[in-house]
């Protein structure tokens, strides 16, 4: 016989479906999925168009692209010293719109600096580092850096604005029109140069994209921002103060993210100086296969994160939780797609790409574990600027860059083998992200614990 406290008790107990029509009525989930959905669609078509693109350029011509993308990789996250990602910090519109234009203004003079210096000792430069094969592309790094740092500016208000929609919508677009061009171009000229040269473009197109649905839809956010309340406190909208009071992004968060960029795509280049454009070309490939699950999840999941966290910080919530159930959905959601890599890369790549790209599944399979801690570790890396960590995670990636250089060049010298330094490399990032969720939840614990002591 049943019993009836526990027949009560199930009664009362929410269903399944419930339980999903009250995540669905969420502010929260609603974003994630909004922002997951153009996500979704536009590393779809990435995906479908990749075994396009490997059949039509060789591992060689994709070797000189990832040479030239990690290069452009270093420097476009600090093209504008990472102001832009304090776009959402500020309460009034007005200080974030001084943000914008501080940034627009540095990552400029910036680039203006880079072309002249390249201009001058670019081929010197390419010479005595390794990469001659960079010296007829070096003037587009310049164009990468600015259109690299005008998309993130871009991307950063649109998420300031929660404009979730639009930033989907934008995803989706320019994926069909970048992926058009890379492979219409190889067919007329399947070249290092096509692919180089359309891949610079990358970034110019998505911020024209997006600043193009920003102006279609200029009516309807106009209107929202009227109807917002208007927050008077004491944040002044003098281009001085915003930079004494955002220091700490050019100071710490800046040198954070290029050595950051220098450790992540250090594989390539040592690749690329020790083994050739072949090998490079592999872990390439290999590098952008593994980053879309990321770039599907854990990036549209870390943009609604970064100001929901902030939201959170404001109102006194407990931030553990917050951060703890990102981290745990986030590796659930990958177990699938990073273990079958770990299984049965070679194999998957061969089916995907073409025999000649095996070597790159081989790559994969040695990397997953790593890109899948990673992978789950979104949620905290997206709160460090929010938790005011960005000093402590300084000499967190100072310490990390070295370990990752030091792990890829001692595969190289070591072993004189291109998978030894893969393998050194994933074992460095998985030790490093591990630290990373540790360090963050750790700081969240400390912060919900100081609350409860204060009354908050």
């Amino acid at each position: 016989m049943a019993d009836p406290q526990l027949s009560g008790v199930a009664a009362n107990s929410p269903s399944l479906r419930q339980l999903l029509a009250k995540a669905r009525q969420s502010p929260l989930f609603r974003q994630i999925l909004t922002a997951v959905s153009g996500t979704a669609f536009a590393q779809a078509i990435n995906l479908a168009m990749i075994p396009i693109v490997m059949r039509i350029y060789g591992p060689e011509a994709f070797g000189v692209l990832g040479t030239f993308s990690s290069i452009s990789m270093v420097l476009i996250p600090v093209a504008a010293l990472t102001w832009p990602m304090a776009i959402a910090l500020p309460r009034r519109v007005s200080d974030a719109k001084a943000l914008v234009r501080l940034s627009l203004r540095v990552a400029l003079a910036i680039a203006v600096a880079l072309g002249v210096v390249l201009f001058f000792w670019g081929s010197a430069l390419a010479d005595l580092t390794g990469f001659a094969i960079l010296t007829p592309y070096l003037m587009l790094l310049p164009l990468a850096m600015f259109s690299g740092a005008v998309l993130e500016i871009t991307q950063q208000w649109l998420y300031r604005e929660q404009r979730f929609r639009l930033t989907a919508g934008g995803a989706t677009v320019h994926a069909l029109c970048y992926n058009s061009m890379r492979s219409l171009a190889g067919l007329v000229s399947a070249s290092a140069p096509v692919l180089v040269i359309t891949t610079a473009l990358y970034h110019a197109m998505y911020a024209s994209v997006l600043l193009g649905a920003m102006g279609l839809s200029k009516g309807k956010a106009a209107n929202a921002s009227e109807a917002a309340p208007q927050v008077e406190e004491t944040e002044l909208d003098d281009g001085k103060s915003l930079i004494k009071r955002y220091s700490d992004f050019p100071l710490f968060r800046a040198p954070q993210v290029l050595i950051n960029a220098l450790g992540y795509n250090m594989p390539t280049l040592v690749l690329a100086a020790s083994f050739g454009a072949v090998p490079a070309g592999f872990f390439a490939l290999c590098a952008q296969v593994l980053s879309m699950p990321t770039n599907l999840m854990g990036k549209s999941v870390g943009d609604v994160y970064y100001p929901r966290v902030i939201k959170a910080i404001h109102a006194g919530e407990r931030l553990l939780p917050l951060l703890a159930k990102g981290v745990a959905g986030l590796g659930l959601i990958g177990l699938v797609p990073f273990g079958a890599l770990m299984l049965f890369g070679p194999q998957m790549f061969v089916i995907a790409f073409g025999a000649p790209w095996e070597q790159a599944g081989e790559f994969a399979r040695w990397l997953a574990l790593a890109e899948f801690i990673g992978f789950t570790a979104r949620p905290c890396t997206i709160a460090i600027p929010a938790l005011n960590l960005q000093g402590r995670y300084l000499a967190v990636e100072i310490a990390s860059t070295a370990l990752r250089i030091a792990a890829a060049l001692a595969g190289a010298a070591m072993y004189q083998n291109p998978v030894a330094v893969v393998i050194a490399y994933g074992a460095a990032n998985s030790v490093i992200s591990l630290f990373v969720i540790a360090m963050v939840l750790q700081e969240a614990r400390r912060l919900d614990r100081s609350r409860c002591r204060d009354g908050q």
